[in-house]
C-alpha cells in the first residue's frame, strides 16, 4: 500500500513501511505482486514460501507474485 503523505509503501502482510527501492537488513526489499497488486517484503515471502522459492521466482518465472498468489499458482 502506498502512503501519499510520507511517500512510502507498506507491506500488506507484515506492515513494515519503507521507501520503494530501499533495502532493509531484516525485511529486504518491497515488491509488488503482478497478479493482485499487493505489496510485500522479501521477508514475508521467504517466511511463507522459503528462500529457494523466492530466488526461483525472481530468476525464472518472469513475473513477481505475492506469497498468496504464489501459493495458489504453484502449490
Amino acid at each position: 500500500m502506498y502512503n501519499m503523505n510520507r511517500g512510502t509503501h507498506t507491506c500488506d502482510f507484515c506492515g513494515i513501511e519503507m521507501y520503494w527501492g530501499n533495502t532493509d537488513d531484516i525485511y529486504g526489499e518491497l515488491c509488488g505482486c503482478e497478479v493482485c497488486g499487493n505489496t510485500f517484503c522479501s521477508k514475508c515471502f521467504i517466511d511463507r514460501e522459503g528462500y529457494e522459492a523466492y530466488m526461483d521466482m525472481m530468476r525464472f518465472t518472469g513475473c513477481i507474485y505475492c506469497p498468496t498468489c504464489y501459493e495458489s499458482l504453484f502449490k
